[in-house]
């Protein structure tokens, strides 16, 4: 015999029993969404309902004398109640078709069971009248046939060859030890009392009829239904058990004249109806969650049912009492050392099932650890913000994460079998060889880079990289990098670089940067002779334009001189605004005669009146110019110069300019290395002089 049910589809992952607290929360999840729900409340109420019922009957007060129409009128609502959720279920659009199907035909049986009680009632409690037999045995004898298709509806996991033997050897066993227990208190005493044919007939189709059940129940316990449905079975099952043995203790105790209403067996059938209004309503309940899906075949499960060796246990435990008076017979004593040594197989049998269940389950437990470690790994690799990549020592790609469609735009595959470097940007492809050439030769080195690589879309994108040797590792074999886009941070570098050494309003280089591009300057002019020079511009009457017509004309102003400025210069000049209305330019290898031939360009170029805000305005400028034809001039000293020059051409009027050191022009020796106060003073003297 076997008992190890392993007909059903199996995990592929092990369930892990969850904590006591976890359950707990789940059962007052479940109450609170019932609480809500009308199946859920006639649920919970008719489980008040049978905790009062079964306390009545315990105590029989008040109304003892009224057992049996208290008892009669009190099982009225069970059956009706899981008719009405069995139908429910049944209507349950995102259940399975077969398993529809079968609620519908469980509460039909549930209803039939329904009105053989009212029949009962009437004959018994209204009429006065045996209510056996009588029409209710019509409605209690449909209830089996009707709940056993009903069962049978329930679908499946499909077995193989193996596991069909094993369900028919398992189910057979059930049925041969209820059967026994059956027929010896039951089916026996009936065929052999001296009854009429219906009399006899109908008291037969009960116990058939628990047969039928107990077959259906076990195909229910031995064959795993989907997940979607097996609590609320279980629970099923449960209840029509209860049902079973509540109908063979009544008959066994009817045959013996010992029942009376409101006895036991009433109370387990009160329960085992209980269980099944339950069901039904778990069932539409459970039917919210998404539906599982079918497991292969060669995800097999091992599940223990107790069924098989309780009916083996049952039967041998009535042969035990039946053969008690013989023990001192041969055949009594026969019996019972047969009894002794199939319990001791069996115990053996069981014991060693058992171990082979942990043993299984702990290889199952393992293996499912090792294919959740892997599919965590997989998780992770496939959902990484960062794209991992595997190379071998030459940059052909083996392998790249799911994050490249993101980074670069590629599917991960589109690129294996290529070689990475043939992506780079040209001007960064040396150096990244270079540091790949370096981490091949170091097994355990680590590299980290910047540099761009083609997209998809044909742009290059930043990306940083992290490549490390682990070509000894026998499971990757390969240089394995781990890249990410920074793209926006080297922009925002950029924009923080150009916002450090330009100007915000006007776009042009701000004092610092136009200072560092005179010192370099200054440094090739002494190294090669060359001229170099500066204007300094003055922006005339902008403090008249904030004031009269407010700070947004000014900036429009400043603007307009700027990109006059910019677009009346060659690409080796530099432009800058020191701040306010001051403006600097830097004319490299340049000397004076070809620096005034700018300064009378840009003047020019600022003579077209400005449109600020639907008003034109004279976009003037003072220009002061500086010139030194060797660099020996600091920079500092060449900027006063300019500064100085720029000031006598202010004296002079809008729109003017004045050179440094030229003849009717601000003298060089009169100036040098006065003081920036003093070089504003003497060069407005020597305007004077010279007008």
């Amino acid at each position: 015999m076997s008992f190890i049910t392993d007909y059903g589809a199996g995990r592929s992952e092990t369930k892990v029993r969850p904590a006591l607290k976890d359950q707990l929360a789940d059962l007052a999840r479940m109450l609170g969404g019932w609480s809500r729900d009308w199946g859920g409340l006639l649920a919970l109420a008719v489980t008040v309902y049978v905790a009062v019922f079964i306390a009545w009957l315990i105590v029989r007060w008040p109304f003892g004398d009224q057992v049996v129409l208290i008892d009669n009128i009190g099982f009225l609502p069970m059956s009706i109640a899981g008719a009405v959720l069995a139908w429910r279920a049944a209507s349950r659009g995102n259940l399975d078709r077969r398993t529809r199907r079968a609620w519908l035909v469980l509460g039909i049986g549930f209803a039939a069971f329904w009105l053989g009680d009212v029949l009962w009632l009437y004959y018994e409690s209204i009429r006065g009248t045996a209510p056996f037999p009588s029409f209710a045995d019509a409605g209690y004898l449909s209830y089996y046939p009707l709940v056993f298709f009903g069962l049978l509806l329930f679908p499946a996991a499909p077995r193989r060859g193996g596991q069909v033997l094993k369900f028919w050897l398992d189910s057979m066993t059930v049925l041969l030890g209820g059967g026994m227990v059956i027929w010896y208190l039951l089916l026996r005493p009936i065929a052999q009392a001296d009854d009429s044919p219906l009399l006899t007939t109908l008291s037969l189709a009960y116990p058939v009829g628990d047969l039928v059940l107990l077959f259906g129940i076990t195909n229910v316990v031995l064959r795993r239904p989907l997940a979607r449905s097996g609590r609320a079975l279980a629970v099923l099952a449960s209840g029509l058990l209860l049902f079973v043995v509540a109908d063979v203790a009544f008959g066994y105790m009817s045959i013996q004249e010992q029942y009376e209403t409101g006895d036991w067996p009433d109370i387990l059938w009160l329960t085992g109806q209980l269980l099944m209004v339950i069901a039904a309503q778990y069932q539409w309940w459970t039917a919210q969650r998404p539906a599982a899906e079918e497991e292969p075949e060669e995800a097999q499960g091992i599940g223990f049912s107790l069924l098989p060796p309780a009916a083996v246990i049952m039967s041998f435990g009535l042969l035990l009492i039946v053969a008690r008076g013989q023990v001192e017979t041969p055949m009594g004593g026969l019996i019972i050392a047969a009894v002794g040594l199939t319990a001791v197989v069996l115990a053996r049998q069981i014991t060693s099932l058992a171990d082979n269940t942990r043993l299984l389950v702990r290889t199952r437990s393992l293996a499912d650890e090792l294919g959740r470690n892997e599919a965590r790994f997989r998780s992770l690799v496939q959902n990484a913000s960062d794209v991992i990549i595997v190379t071998d020592a030459t940059g052909n790609i083996l392998y790249e994460s799911p994050a490249v469609e993101r980074v670069l735009g590629y599917k991960p595959d589109d690129r294996v079998g290529t070689n990475a470097l043939a992506t780079i940007h040209p001007d960064d492809a040396a150096r990244v060889t270079d540091i790949l050439s370096y981490v091949t030769q170091h097994p355990g080195e680590f590299r980290t880079l910047e540099c761009r690589v083609l997209h998809v879309d044909g742009n290059w994108r930043w990306l940083e990289i992290t490549a490390s040797n682990v070509l000894d590792d026998p499971n990757i074999m390969g240089i394995v990098g781990n890249y990410r886009d920074i793209t926006e941070r080297k922009l925002l570098e950029a924009q923080l670089a150009h916002q450090a050494t330009h100007d915000s309003l006007t776009g042009l280089a701000n004092r610092a940067l136009f200072r560092d591009r005179l010192e370099h300057a200054l440094a090739r002019a002494r190294r090669h002779g060359e001229p170099v020079s500066i204007l300094f511009v003055d922006v005339d009457d902008l403090k008249s334009v904030n004031d009269g017509r407010g700070h947004s004309a000014g900036d429009a102003l400043l603007i307009a001189v700027a990109d006059r400025l910019r677009g009346s210069m060659r690409e080796s000049d530099l432009a800058a605004r020191f701040g306010g209305d001051e403006f600097a330019v830097l004319f490299e290898d340049t000397d004076g005669t070809q620096a005034e031939a700018a300064v009378n360009r840009i003047l020019r170029t600022l003579e077209p009146p400005v449109d600020v805000e639907g008003q034109s305005i004279r976009a003037q400028a003072s220009i002061g110019l500086a010139v030194v034809d060797d660099g020996g001039c600091e920079p500092e000293e060449l900027l006063r110069r300019a500064d100085a020059a720029m000031y006598v051409a202010k004296a002079r009027g809008k729109g003017q300019y004045a050179v440094f050191g030229g003849e009717d022009r601000v003298g060089a020796g009169q100036i040098t290395g006065s003081s920036h106060r003093d070089l504003r003073a003497r060069g407005a003297n020597q305007l004077r002089r010279s007008a």
